[in-house]
């Protein structure tokens, strides 16, 4: 606004100087040319002169716009069809949103239009596959593929994860196996390639490939604990449950315990898998290995079934075996299950007064049948027939009515 105040007001001195000089004379132009002459008055020619300069500006202006006219054209065309072409691409995202999978395939290859188009072929691929037209879907992403140049990355990855919802996981493997190969070092294509391991039951391909994941802190710390405490798990699952040699060898079971990262070893979740591991040594007679495992995970996972399998192994060296488990009572003075299993480890030692004292111990803390057990065959073998018989009427429970007995 105030630069056209101040133009005004210039235009406005600029005529007034100009009229002052026009009232102080009109001048005289003459222009000769061969038998041509023209007179004028100076004022005259600059008006014609000014008049002539704009007159062919217009028309080349007007000749310039006219020529031009047919690009233009096109260029409008061009836009029209690009907006309509965004609004329906637009409208078949909502219809994908909103589960109209139909429509939206519909709506998005409308809209297919220009550079970005394998965006609607990818979307399409995409409402395809949750409508359940798989074979349509696999056509889609062949058009995506070849609409493109440079998008094979895009392209596969968006292959790989429709392969992985339909569980078709040998597909999705090959195919991240072969993005793999191609863009080696993509973060995402290495995450793809995990998930394809996992739905395989892959679980040492899993353990293969973790360090690259938590390298690249793909996954959080929580879930990629979680996942190695779970691939570890069913490792050795498999191995527990197959048939094959390897079930029964237990050097095979602790090459694969001893490459577990100790960090992980020490996590609580892992105490589960601690236990049926241990468990199975001792099935295997390797008692030995077993009471050294036991020994390594009990003070980080003092739980009720390791504190029992440790009252059931043989290890090599009972005496040490009663130590170790002495210096946990220290630290759980009335705990029944450690108790129990001090008990049976004097009884190992041929300690048995002392084992008969962890018994009576444990049994005050918990009344367990087991403990009982213990006692009534301690009794007897110490010919204490009055105490075993004790045991044995409380095994029986102690709500039955009374009534006469034989004698």
């Amino acid at each position: 606004m105030n630069m056209r105040i101040f133009l005004f007001i210039a235009l406005l001195f600029s005529g007034a100087i100009l009229g002052h000089y026009m009232l102080q004379g009109s001048g005289y132009i003459l222009i000769s040319f061969q038998q041509w002459v023209v007179e004028t008055s100076l004022w005259v020619f600059v008006l014609l002169l000014a008049a002539a300069i704009l007159t062919l500006y217009g028309s080349i202006h007007f000749f310039t716009s006219l020529m031009s006219t047919p690009d233009a054209i096109k260029g409008w065309t061009e836009k029209r069809g690009i907006n309509k072409a965004v609004g329906k691409t637009v409208r078949g995202l909502i219809y994908l949103a909103e589960g109209d999978f139909k429509n939206s395939e519909k709506s998005l290859m409308a809209g297919a239009h220009g550079n970005g188009k394998i965006i609607n072929y990818l979307a399409a691929a995409r409402a395809a596959q949750l409508a359940g037209n798989y074979e349509r879907s696999d056509e889609l992403m062949a058009e995506a593929a070849n609409s493109t140049k440079g998008a094979e990355l895009a392209v596969g990855l968006q292959q790989a994860q429709l392969q992985l919802e339909r569980e078709q996981f040998e597909q999705c493997l090959a195919t991240c196996l072969r993005l793999k190969k191609q863009f080696p070092k993509h973060q995402y294509v290495t995450k793809m390639l995990m998930k394809a391991h996992v739905a395989l039951n892959d679980w040492q391909a899993v353990l293969e490939i973790l360090p690259q994941i938590n390298k690249h802190k793909l996954l959080g710390n929580k879930e990629s604990t979680k996942l190695e405490i779970k691939a570890y798990g069913k490792l050795i699952e498999h191995m527990i449950r197959s048939r094959d040699s390897s079930s029964k060898d237990p050097k095979a079971l602790l090459d694969v315990w001893n490459s577990i990262p100790k960090s992980t070893l020490k996590h609580l979740d892992f105490a589960p898998l601690a236990h049926a591991f241990t468990e199975h040594l001792i099935q295997l007679g390797a008692h030995e290995e077993a009471e050294n495992q036991l020994r390594s995970i009990l003070p980080h996972h003092f739980t009720e079934d390791l504190i029992s399998l440790y009252g059931w192994v043989k290890g090599s060296n009972p005496r040490r075996q009663m130590l170790f488990a002495q210096d946990l009572l220290k630290q759980r003075p009335n705990d029944a299950g450690l108790l129990l299993a001090l008990g049976r480890i004097c009884m190992l030692n041929n300690e048995f007064t002392q084992a008969q004292e962890y018994f009576e111990a444990s049994l005050a803390q918990k009344n367990s049948a087991e403990t009982r057990s213990e006692l009534s065959r301690l009794y007897l073998a110490k010919h204490e027939d009055e105490k075993a018989l004790e045991m044995l009427r409380q095994g029986l429970g102690l709500e039955l009515p009374e009534l006469p007995l034989p004698q």
